[in-house]
């Protein structure tokens, strides 16, 4: 698995990647010979570039005495000079750590996340303890940066915070304690995960059942498991995510299971995890496919029909005649997905069984239509113009459309 660390800390690369990309904005422009005194008053400066160029000079300086003035420049209404600002005080390290934990209870919301991140890549651990308070704050982009930033500080005394913020009701946030956990705690984080995993707070169940996902960690596969039959949809919707991220074949049968969950957004999800793990999951899907109750077919079919393996062609032509019109419909589609061709004939044979339902053949024109090949417009013209169900002569008129391009008016239904 990819290091997740890379991605959470993708603002702080894309800051530092601002500096490389601004040509000349804080390189050659002969500030040295300025003195700090010189440099604060840059920082009022009506131009932002002077701004910016003023804070960066400050932070090669390493004057303590510039601190405070680069703390207020965390305010500036130019996001450039306010990112120089936060790089200016990581520069000048040690000397910046209490000014920076003091403005973690600023009244302006920018200044306490951009403290945050400032905090977290000084990386000293005097600032766990004020970066934990500050996740309860009522600002979303705090909360997040101090989760990073707990994340980099790598201290121990973080993790009952951490662990509350896996309940947060932002999910960026919670992704990120996932990570700070991770990173303080290494290889033990799992086990913590898997005990805030039956934590009395469904939205923290929520939040370990997502971090779990990212541990790679075969442990975690039997944990999410048994998360799949939790009273909360959140939890149940993010352990199936999650087991999809960790591919594990053992996830196949529990995951084929929750397709026909009532709760909305269950079964996609299991869908969603079934298609990443791919090819091993299609003899199981076949299996449900036969089988299982109409959701699960329905279901079933599009999680066939995405992982796109021939195999399972028979299976679904098998499934035009299942009693259920929205789980025949997934098969077509499925088998639109697949193969094309090899539906065209079972569903012009569907069409013209007079002993079918009126709804069975109005679904064959639909599918013939979904399938598009002019074998059928014969078929479809004789449905059209013959067939005792309206909905069937519609249905064929709208496939005809699609086959040949003629709109609905131009047939007498």
């Amino acid at each position: 698995m990819v290091d997740l660390k890379a991605n959470i800390l993708l603002g702080f690369v894309l800051i530092i990647l601002l500096i490389l990309a601004i040509a000349g904005y804080a390189e050659g422009q002969k500030l040295e010979g300025k003195t700090t005194q010189d440099l604060i008053l840059n920082l009022s400066n009506k131009d932002a570039k002077v701004r910016g160029e003023a804070a960066w000079a400050l932070g090669k300086s390493g004057d303590p005495i510039a601190v405070n003035p680069l703390i207020l420049s965390m305010k500036d209404n130019d996001s450039n000079v306010r990112e120089w600002a936060v790089l200016a005080l990581v520069k000048i390290g040690n000397a910046s750590i209490d000014s920076l934990i003091a403005a973690l209870k600023s009244r302006d919301d920018l200044v306490r996340w951009e403290a945050a991140a400032a905090l977290g890549l000084i990386n000293d651990s005097r600032a766990a303890e004020p970066l934990a308070g500050t996740l309860d704050s009522n600002n979303s982009n705090t909360r997040y940066w101090s989760a990073v930033a707990l994340g980099l500080v790598n201290d121990s005394s973080s993790r009952k915070p951490l662990i509350r913020a896996l309940g947060d009701g932002n999910k960026s946030v919670r992704e990120e304690a996932g990570w700070a956990l991770r990173s303080i705690e290494g290889p033990d984080a799992l086990g913590l995960l898997i005990t805030a995993l039956a934590d009395s707070n469904s939205s923290r169940r929520m939040g370990a059942a997502e971090a779990l996902g990212d541990t790679g960690e075969e442990g975690a596969v039997l944990p999410l498991i048994q998360a799949l039959g939790d009273a909360a949809k959140g939890v149940k919707i993010e352990a199936a995510r999650s087991l999809g991220r960790l591919n594990d074949i053992r996830a196949i049968d529990p995951l084929v299971n929750i397709l026909d969950d009532p709760e909305e957004g269950v079964s996609s999800e299991g869908v969603a995890s079934l298609v990443k793990i791919g090819k091993t999951a299609v003899e199981p899907l076949i299996t449900a496919l036969e089988n299982g109750n109409n959701a699960t077919q329905r279901e079933g079919a599009k999680a066939l029909g995405m992982i796109g393996d021939s195999r399972a062609i028979d299976p679904l032509i098998g499934a035009l005649n299942i009693g259920d019109s929205s789980a025949r419909r997934s098969a077509m589609i499925a088998l639109a997905k697949i193969d094309k061709s090899s539906a065209v004939e079972p569903l012009i044979e569907m069409l013209q069984d007079q002993n079918k339902s009126g709804q069975m053949r109005a679904d064959a024109a639909w599918g013939l239509g979904l399938m598009s090949d002019k074998k059928a417009s014969v078929p479809l013209l004789q449905a059209m113009n013959g067939d005792r169900e309206s909905d069937v002569r519609l249905n064929a008129a709208r496939a005809l459309k699609m086959i040949d391009g003629r709109t609905v008016p131009e047939y007498k239904i």
